[in-house]
C-alpha cells in the first residue's frame, strides 16, 4: 500500500501505460490528478493524497483532529487548509479551506495547522453539544487551555472564536464520565464553578464546593454491582461527613433522566450552605 504522485512512479521505471493500465484494472486508483493508491485507499492515504496534490496544504479543521488525536472516528472528509489563491477543486471526500496561516506543524510526517488552530477550526465544525464534549475531552489530554486562549488572540476575527472563547469559560475538562461531566458543565454554565475531581484529604471528590462544604458523587453502575467499591465508598463518606462534609450522591441514570433537577438540587445546596458558613 502507498500513495504516489505520476512523476514518482514515472521515476521508479513505471510508464504512463503501465499507469494507464494498471488504473483500468484496479491495481492503481487515481486519487487526485496525478496522484495514485496502491489498492483501496484509507482515512491516511487520502491525507497523504491531499498533501501531495496541493504542495502548499496542511491538514486542518476535523481531519486535523482526528490526526492529532482528539477525535476517536475518522471525519467523513479530508479537510484542509490551501493558501487563498489556490484554485483547484478536488473531489467529494475533499474539502478544501482558503486563508491564510501564519504557522503549521508536523504530525507523523504530514502538514497540519497546530494543535491550538485546530481547537478554533473545530468550532466551526460541530454542533455545540459536541463541541463542548471535544474541548473537555481535549483539554483533559494534551491541549493546553492557555495555549488556545493566546490562539484566539493571534486569530481573532477568525470564524468560530467566539465559540472557542465560550468553551474555554464554561469547559470542564477532567471529569471521568459523560454523567458528571454533563452535571459540571450544567453547574458551570448556572455560575456555579465546582472544582472537579478535587482532592479531600486521603480521597478525590467527583465535583466539590469548598466554601459550602459540599462534594457531588455520581455513582456508575459498579457502585451498585461491586460489593467491595459500595463499602469503600461507605467507609469514604462516613469519613468526609465527619470532618464536617455535606456528600450529595446521584446515580448515572437520575443524572441522564433528569438533569435540571439535579443541578436545581445542588445549586440550593451549594447557596444554601455557603450561607450557612459564612
Amino acid at each position: 500500500m502507498g500513495v504516489y504522485t505520476r512523476q514518482q512512479l514515472l521515476d521508479t521505471g513505471v510508464s504512463e501505460g503501465a499507469i494507464i493500465y494498471r488504473t483500468k484494472v484496479g491495481t492503481l486508483t487515481r486519487l487526485l490528478p496525478s496522484i495514485y493508491c496502491t489498492g483501496e485507499p484509507t482515512y491516511r492515504d487520502r491525507c497523504v493524497a491531499a498533501t501531495l496534490w496541493q504542495p502548499h496544504a496542511v491538514l486542518s479543521h476535523l481531519t486535523a483532529a482526528w490526526w492529532w488525536n482528539l477525535l476517536d472516528r475518522e471525519p467523513e472528509q479530508v479537510e484542509i487548509t490551501v493558501p487563498r489563491d489556490t484554485r483547484a477543486r478536488g473531489p467529494k471526500w475533499l474539502r478544501a479551506y482558503r486563508r491564510s496561516l501564519t504557522e503549521s506543524s508536523f504530525a507523523d510526517g504530514l502538514p497540519v495547522v497546530t494543535i491550538e488552530q485546530t481547537m478554533v477550526d473545530v468550532a466551526v465544525s460541530l454542533t455545540r453539544p459536541a463541541l463542548e464534549k471535544f474541548f473537555d475531552s481535549a483539554l483533559s489530554r494534551s491541549v493546553s487551555w492557555r495555549g488556545v486562549a493566546v490562539q484566539c488572540e493571534k486569530s481573532a476575527g477568525m470564524a468560530g472564536i467566539t465559540e472557542v472563547r465560550r468553551q474555554l469559560r464554561l469547559c470542564c475538562p477532567r471529569t471521568l464520565s459523560e454523567p458528571e461531566r454533563m452535571v459540571a458543565r450544567a453547574l458551570t454554565a448556572a455560575g456555579y464553578f465546582l472544582e472537579i475531581n478535587a482532592e479531600v484529604g486521603p480521597y478525590y471528590a467527583d465535583l466539590m464546593d469548598r466554601r459550602a462544604r459540599v462534594i457531588v458523587e455520581i455513582d456508575g453502575r459498579e457502585f451498585h454491582s461491586a460489593p467491595d467499591v459500595f463499602t469503600h465508598d461507605r467507609v469514604r463518606q462516613n469519613a468526609l461527613q465527619l470532618d464536617g462534609w455535606l456528600v450529595l450522591r446521584y446515580s448515572a441514570a437520575m443524572v441522564m433522566a433528569n438533569l435540571d433537577d439535579v443541578v436545581r438540587q445542588i445549586i440550593d445546596t451549594v447557596r444554601r450552605r455557603r450561607k450557612a458558613l459564612s
